[in-house]
């Protein structure tokens, strides 16, 4: 996997440069769009399994079907327009903020329409989901920022946690020859 995030491929054939940081920036979008759009398929499935649980105390099955069907049809024709308006369709680059405007709507529509249920497992697991996808890409968008800068003064972290593999690296190829020995 560090091969391939090491070096740039142009037409099937490595070439050994590294990825530039154009390059890294687009393939971070897209992981962390495809962890939005993940996010929104739960959010959106546990939306809608509330629904459809009340709607299946007050209705009969087919009407509750119907009412499934039309809430899904809503949801995939406003969810494709997201994605047109904000121009992710066209340029992979505005996907993650088309994705995360569709993720954050769905929590919302989530909390207005189950305010009084009581439902603490499935509202505090969506915002599991909401908030893991947060933290995700708060961490990558950062690390990105980070590993860019050319005169970032050293940071103390880092540089004891480089210390301290060296040990370990040192430390393991040691019990290696000594285990040769043997």
């Amino acid at each position: 996997m560090g091969e391939l995030l090491a070096e740039e491929m142009v037409g099937g054939v490595v070439t050994g440069a590294p990825w530039s940081v154009e390059r890294r920036f687009r393939v971070t979008e897209v992981f962390l769009a495809v962890l939005w759009c993940s996010a929104s398929a739960y959010l959106s499935w546990v939306f809608t399994d509330c629904l459809m649980s009340r709607w299946l105390l007050y209705y009969t099955p087919p009407a509750s079907l119907v009412r499934l069907l039309s809430v899904n049809a809503a949801n995939a024709y406003v969810t494709s327009w997201v994605l047109f308006l904000s121009g992710g369709s066209q340029d992979p680059r505005l996907l993650l903020p088309a994705w995360i405007s569709i993720a954050t709507t769905l929590t919302l529509l989530y909390h207005i329409t189950h305010p009084r249920l009581a439902i603490l497992k499935e509202t505090s697991l969506s915002m599991a989901v909401f908030l893991s996808a947060s933290f995700t890409t708060m961490v990558s968008l950062l690390l990105q920022l980070h590993l860019t800068r050319t005169n970032d003064p050293p940071v103390p972290l880092f540089a004891i946690a480089r210390t301290c593999w060296e040990w370990i690296v040192l430390l393991a190829e040691r019990i290696k020859v000594a285990g040769r020995e043997l």
